[in-house]
């Protein structure tokens, strides 16, 4: 499978991506949609990703000139995004740790991206790491299911569609 980066410096870059069984690469239409709703020039914010995953909504960031922090628990798949970072020359962290266990101990990002596997409560997820989000908080989960109308000190923004996937962004 190969993807393309969709904005920022590296834009049309493409990457050879491997993800590993259970990953799910955020699609490009949804990579696309959420920057045009937090904006396409991150210049000098923070970023968290929060579940790594295949790690392109962190390059995403990253291309478009956030410094950005990426988590991912399962091996394979944060040493795919490692490999991916080299590639494109990302200067970025990538932790091989648990976020949720790692929430209280972390300060604060201007952005959290959180897209769970599915089926994780994402109550519990937007509980953790929303007070963790300054300007703006994302998250990718499963159509339909229930979330809080508060992440931190930000409020419910907006839900947008795509397919099986829902974006969730509060401001």
């Amino acid at each position: 499978m190969s993807v393309r980066i969709t904005g920022g410096v590296a834009r049309g870059r493409v990457l050879s991506a491997t993800a590993p069984p259970g990953v799910r690469p955020t699609a490009a239409r949804v990579r696309e949609a959420l920057f045009s709703m937090v904006g396409q020039a991150l210049d000098g914010q923070t970023v968290l990703d929060a579940f790594g995953g295949a790690g392109l909504v962190g390059l995403e960031a990253w291309s478009r000139g956030a410094r950005v922090t990426v988590f991912e628990r399962e091996r394979r798949a944060w040493q795919g995004i490692v490999a991916a970072g080299k590639a494109l020359g990302a200067e970025w962290t990538v932790r091989h740790d648990d976020v949720l266990r790692r929430a209280g101990s972390l300060g604060q990002f201007d952005g959290v991206f959180a897209d769970p596997p599915y089926g994780t409560d994402p109550e519990a997820v937007i509980g953790a790491l929303g007070p963790l989000a300054k300007r703006w908080f994302v998250m990718e989960m499963e159509a339909g299911a229930e979330v809080p109308e508060k992440a931190g000190e930000l409020g419910l923004d907006r839900r947008r569609r795509y397919g099986k996937t829902e974006l969730v962004v509060y401001r």
